[in-house]
């Protein structure tokens, strides 16, 4: 859903990124798939239920003595997962920023490592804000929805764009069908927790999500520009060592 963020780096988009799509998609599956059924067929439902972790519980059952891999492989997963989750972050930002959604500091890469490293900062100091609460289960419930809704936008966007742009250049595209699949899956997926156990909170993350167009409406729409922006970002380029894209462009060409 966000493999536009990563386009530049991907050779011939069109073909690679549906290739790599279907293949994640169709490998998780199956390793699931394989999982669940050696977790039905090594415990009895009633172990399944009352089991705080299926998997340890499969490893005790199974490979006593190896039972230890289990949480680790877990650890490794959400570490590898999270930092995945921390790129895509970071790319989002810097593609909005070449969008001009953000400040132009966003778009920059440093000169050395290539790396959008002011879009990870800013990246890491809102989840360095929003951990400051503590309360660790509402922030992932709350992130899930707001992703989740995000997606649903995504592609619905998508659909609207396939009716109104059909000429449009697409890099790759997307089968229709499925963006309509996806739409309605996201859409059970965020109004299920409210119908469920409705609080004020999802108000509260809604508000927050659509509080961003007082923010886009003068300074995106009308262009409006803040006083010294323009030294500021000078300091922090200098203080960061990034430079614009256009500059990395323009040495590849030369």
């Amino acid at each position: 859903m966000f493999c536009f963020c990563f386009l530049e780096e991907i050779k011939d988009p069109s073909k690679n990124i549906p290739r790599s799509v279907v293949a994640a998609v169709c490998a998780v599956i199956a390793f699931y798939l394989l999982v669940n059924i050696s977790y039905l067929t090594v415990l009895t439902p009633n172990e399944l239920i009352s089991s705080a972790a299926v998997s340890i519980t499969w490893a005790d059952r199974m490979i006593p003595s190896w039972s230890w891999i289990m949480p680790v492989s877990v650890a490794f997963s959400i570490f590898g997962s999270l930092n995945g989750c921390m790129f895509m972050l970071g790319r989002l930002n810097y593609a909005g920023s070449k969008e001009g959604h953000l400040p132009s500091l966003v778009s920059m890469l440093h000169v050395r490592y290539l790396t959008p490293a002011p879009a990870m900062i800013i990246s890491t100091l809102i989840g360095c804000i929003f951990v400051i609460p503590s309360d660790l289960l509402s922030l992932t419930n709350y992130f899930s929805f707001c992703s989740r809704l995000l997606i649903g936008l995504t592609c619905t966007s998508l659909i609207v764009l396939r009716f109104k742009e059909p000429n449009l250049e697409r890099p790759y595209k997307v089968f229709l069908p499925l963006a309509f699949i996806v739409v309605g899956v996201s859409a059970f997926l965020v109004l299920a927790p409210i119908v469920q156990n409705p609080k004020v909170q999802y108000f509260y993350v809604l508000l927050f999500m659509f509080s961003s167009i007082i923010v886009y409406i003068p300074f995106v729409h009308f262009k409006l520009k803040i006083p010294y922006i323009d030294k500021i970002t000078c300091y922090l380029q200098l203080l960061l060592e990034v430079s614009p894209t256009d500059i990395f462009e323009d040495s590849k060409m030369k």
